[in-house]
């Protein structure tokens, strides 16, 4: 006997019924009371019943939820964007500190580390929380992704060495891999399904903001108090916003009570995670190198791709062997919306920071704008990202679907994307901001979709396996595909530029940066340089181009599943 659901159109209620062998509808409803009353039936039925009633979909439990209102409500969402904000900022806050932190250091061997260090963990840990959250108290793991996040902060303030400061960065992104997953986990409890895409779609926004005005902020925290105030503001914010958790979110569970302390630690799966960060950090280092320090085929860039080769292959099998006790379970991994969404949420994400990555760099070097200039010429970008998340996130509340909205999402973004690429040397300022505010209203349009596809069909026990999911891929396709730009961008400087500038590499280009390489050009063939650097840049971006049309993939894949569903 199987278990179907039967809607008649959008916004129906869903009929819970059971086929029996003669493919007869039975409503569970009246199953049950036939139960109750005595009557005959299938002896097997009611175990059916009670067993479908634990796999419930999120959206099928509403009406058995009490959700916060009124002040409470207010402040525990005013708590998730100040949280939100504290991410963004960290993510790109030290773009515009570097310097001052390597003059305090001596040091600038560790530079990339600053960055990649907070986002390799942030990244690395999504699956590790996503199961702490299944079985442990969600409110208590929040807390101490927030507690961690802010030690993190309290390392990278007081750091002595670099070293210490990678540290601090590693220890920052943990807590902001728990923080970015509890906060997502916590919507499912304080919002009804119905009206999650709109609240997910300002967060979004509020995000996307911070990390855009990060570098300005960092640079003006640096010139006026020195970069250590990067991150000591982080510590009256984030313990405000721990003490606001603690007081205002009503824990629905302790967790899984049917199961002893150290049970729980067994189910983390820590072996998988000893496997996946290293893999992880060996796959980072080798992309990091590759065509810009050494060439492809050196030992030094073989060697961590066959380290991660080993290590994830590792991972996978210990996967397997978990079975549904892995820290990805099989039954989540083959869900269709699940598998959509991740594609969908990586080609996007990736796409979009492809493009933020290098426009500054087209900004100021092609164009001649000043770094705070450039800032204000991502403003663009960033508010038509935020309309977008704010237009989906209403509109999936309103017809209840999110499918139509990742369709025109990957149909508008290869075509918008593919204008940035006609960036030059006099592109007029209209087309600049006109293309830019398009391009991100396109991306943003359906960026949260796949948060909110996930919360629509997977039972509310697994949301937060589902969400991490989601949530590593959207922070892993970055890492890698601007590791993936980078060798592009250099590789077609190299090409370019050598008729210019001979002997030219890209281990020239990184040693002396763009403005050097101009500087080494003859005085009267300095606009043909900028002319050079601005096709290199655009030759970049049509790896951005590309991953837009990859989402495509996901938007067919994924479900039709309406938000507005509910249990009769």
């Amino acid at each position: 006997m199987t278990t179907q659901t039967i809607t008649s159109a959008p916004g129906d209620d869903i009929q819970l019924c059971c086929l029996g062998e003669n493919g007869v509808a039975i409503d569970n409803s009246k199953a049950n009371d036939g139960i109750k009353a005595g009557e005959g039936h299938d002896p097997s039925l009611h175990e059916e019943n009670t067993k479908d009633s634990k796999t419930r979909s999120v959206g099928e439990t509403e009406e058995t939820n009490e959700y916060p209102t009124g002040l409470k409500f207010w402040l525990i969402i005013l708590t998730m964007t100040a949280l939100l904000i504290l991410g963004g900022l960290d993510t790109n806050i030290v773009a515009t500190a570097v310097p001052s932190i390597t003059d305090d250091f001596h040091t600038v061997a560790d530079v990339g580390w600053y960055s990649s260090g907070f986002r390799l963990c942030t990244c690395a840990f999504q699956f590790m929380f996503g199961k702490m959250y299944k079985l442990f108290s969600i409110k208590r793991i929040f807390m101490l992704a927030n507690a961690i996040f802010l030690v993190g902060s309290i390392l990278c303030s007081t750091a002595t060495t670099s070293a210490m400061f990678v540290a601090g960065r590693a220890v920052t992104g943990v807590g902001f891999a728990g923080i970015l997953g509890g906060l997502y986990t916590i919507l499912t409890y304080i919002l009804p399904l119905r009206r999650r895409p709109l609240f997910c779609g300002v967060l979004g926004g509020v995000e996307s903001l911070a990390v855009i005005a990060a570098p300005i902020v960092g640079g003006t925290l640096t010139q006026s108090l020195g970069w250590r105030w990067c991150f000591w503001i982080n510590l009256p914010i984030g313990g405000v916003s721990l003490l606001m958790i603690f007081f205002l979110f009503s824990d629905p569970s302790p967790g899984d009570t049917s199961i002893g302390f150290r049970q729980k630690i067994v189910k983390l799966d820590l072996l998988s995670n000893l496997l996946f960060v290293p893999a992880l950090t060996s796959l980072f280092i080798a992309f990091s190198w590759a065509g810009i320090k050494y060439p492809w085929d050196d030992g030094k860039v073989i060697g961590p791709l066959v380290t991660f080769a080993v290590l994830i292959a590792a991972f996978l099998y210990n996967q397997h062997r978990q079975g549904d006790a892995a820290a990805l379970p099989p039954r989540i991994l083959k869900n269709r919306s699940v598998i959509a969404g991740a594609i969908f949420g990586l080609c996007t994400n990736s796409a979009i920071n492809v493009l933020e990555y290098y426009l500054p760099t087209y900004y100021q070097v092609v164009r001649g704008y000043s770094p705070s200039e450039s800032g204000y010429m991502m403003i663009p970008i960033v508010v038509g990202a935020t309309i977008g998340m704010f237009l989906c996130g209403s509109g999936t509340s309103t017809i209840g679907y999110y499918t139509p909205f990742m369709l025109f999402s990957s149909v508008a973004m290869p075509i918008f994307a593919g204008l940035i690429t006609t960036f030059g040397v006099r592109t007029s300022f209209a087309r600049l901001i006109m293309y830019s505010g398009v391009s991100g209203f396109a991306s943003g349009v359906a960026f949260n979709a796949p948060i909110t596809a996930v919360q629509t069909v997977l039972p509310i026990e697994d949301a937060s396996l589902g969400l991490s999911i989601v949530l590593f891929a959207q922070n892993f396709g970055p890492a890698v595909f601007i590791a993936i730009a980078q060798v592009i961008s250099m590789n077609q400087l190299a090409t370019n530029l050598v008729r210019v500038v001979p002997n030219i590499d890209p281990a020239t280009i990184q040693d002396n940066g763009l403005t050097g390489i101009i500087g080494q050009a003859p005085a009267n063939r300095s606009m043909e340089v900028l002319g050079d650097i601005g096709k290199s840049l655009s030759e970049t971006w049509y790896l951005a181009v590309g991953l837009t049309c990859a989402t495509l993939i996901g938007s067919l894949l994924m479900e039709w599943r309406s938000v507005k569903q509910k249990s009769a």
